[in-house]
């Protein structure tokens, strides 16, 4: 099963025909619509879901290749839940993924027999039938309590990454921390409201608040109510041009040498500081990183115009490339702070966590594989990733990245 947001590597929900890290991959939607090209191949494009039932049923899956196989699988397993109005409970779904996922390899001499075009239809044949068994079992004792007990971080573990990536996405900043947070473990809750700027009291109503949201996307009701209109005209908003953030994270210039007593100038505004860190060491990708800056007018934003390489103050963490930012703060507070979209470059190395910091490696990204990746819009947050680590030569080519 997918692991923690954004981490490969949790041991407990796996495929157990597949060796390679624990899987979050993308909806069945991007089996369907993308393309895949076989290596040496120059004119032949063979749909993406044929390819990937043949690399499942030779034991040749490469990570991303597993992300995308468990998204036909956990979103069609769901998907027939909803249909045949069934309980929503994870062990459900864990069950009947893992008995798909049996059936699809007990099926493969037939599906290796069918023409590319058919293969899909099988599949998600395979899937629904082996899901609508594990509904009628009259033994099997699932139930609404199941889920209901579920923390959010549980129920995330159903999900695919992209359906995860959507989630945080339309989240509000600051509601997106605090989902973020669900999945550090080494930090508390007077950490957690520290971080994201909330008294330690108003955390449980947050936290509620996220695991109510997420139900949405795990029981796919968000196709049930259309989002608002967008509004006619969207107000007006004059700000000065946001700080660049990597000059901020630069080794200090020394002040240049007074030469002749001249008058006095005003006395300057105070510094703009910035300090960024970790949220939790099982999150390096997609929104994964913390900054916390001071004296920043109310009017200016922060901005990274382009991608920028983060080296850790600690030996031994990830390094990061970030690209994006979102405020957690409302611009008027004294200490403004901003999640940070960064994807970790090395593959093996520990993540960041809360109280590790990181300083400006590189104010541009020097690695034109890396740009190409980064610039990929079909990748979820975690394929970007691994996609970097083979980008920087510190992992192997885990698939779909190009």
């Amino acid at each position: 099963m997918p692991s923690k947001l954004g981490a490969a590597s949790l041991s407990t929900r796996r495929f157990s025909r597949c060796r390679n890290m624990a899987f979050c991959g993308l909806a069945a939607a991007g089996l369907i619509s993308l393309p895949f090209s076989l290596p040496g191949a120059r004119a032949e494009t063979r749909p993406e879901a044929a390819v990937l039932l043949d690399r499942l049923c030779t034991e040749r899956l490469r990570p991303n290749e597993e992300d995308r196989v468990y998204g036909l699988i956990s979103l069609t397993v769901r998907a027939t839940i909803k249909y045949h109005d069934g309980i929503f409970s994870p062990d459900l779904i864990d069950d009947a993924v893992q008995d798909a996922l049996g059936a699809i390899v007990e099926a493969c001499p037939r599906i290796a027999a069918t023409d590319d075009a058919q293969r899909l239809g099988q599949a998600i044949e395979l899937i629904r039938d082996g899901t609508l068994k594990r509904m009628q079992d009259p033994k099997a004792g699932y139930s609404d309590k199941q889920t209901e007990k579920a923390t959010a971080a549980d129920l995330s573990q159903e999900l695919s990454a992209q359906e995860i990536d959507a989630w945080l996405e339309a989240l509000p900043a600051r509601q997106r921390a605090i989902a973020l947070f669900l999945y550090a473990s080494d930090v508390t809750n007077d950490d957690i409201a520290e971080a994201v700027g909330l008294a330690p009291a108003e955390l449980g109503a947050a936290f509620r608040a996220v695991k109510a949201d997420l139900l949405k996307f795990f029981r796919q009701e968000w196709e049930a109510a259309p989002p608002p209109p967008a509004p006619a005209s969207p107000a007006v908003e004059f700000r000065e041009a946001g700080q660049a953030l990597a000059p901020l994270l630069a080794p200090p210039v020394a002040p240049p040498a007074i030469l002749s007593q001249a008058a006095p100038s005003p006395p300057a505004p105070p510094p703009i500081t910035a300090r960024v860190t970790g949220i939790s060491t099982d999150l390096y990708s997609g929104w994964s990183l913390l900054a916390t800056v001071t004296g920043l007018a109310s009017d200016r934003g922060l901005e990274i115009a382009a991608p920028i390489l983060l080296e850790p103050d600690k030996p031994g963490r990830r390094r990061m490339v970030a690209v994006a930012l979102d405020e957690i703060s409302d611009p008027q507070d004294k200490t403004r702070r901003f999640l940070i979209k960064a994807f970790a470059i090395d593959a093996d190395l520990e993540g960041a966590g809360l109280q590790d910091g990181f300083h400006l490696g590189a104010a541009a990204l020097d690695n034109a594989a890396a740009r190409q990746t980064l610039g990929t819009s079909a990748l979820a947050a975690i394929e970007v990733a691994r996609c970097l680590w083979h980008d920087f030569g510190t992992a192997g080519d885990p698939g779909l990245c190009r």
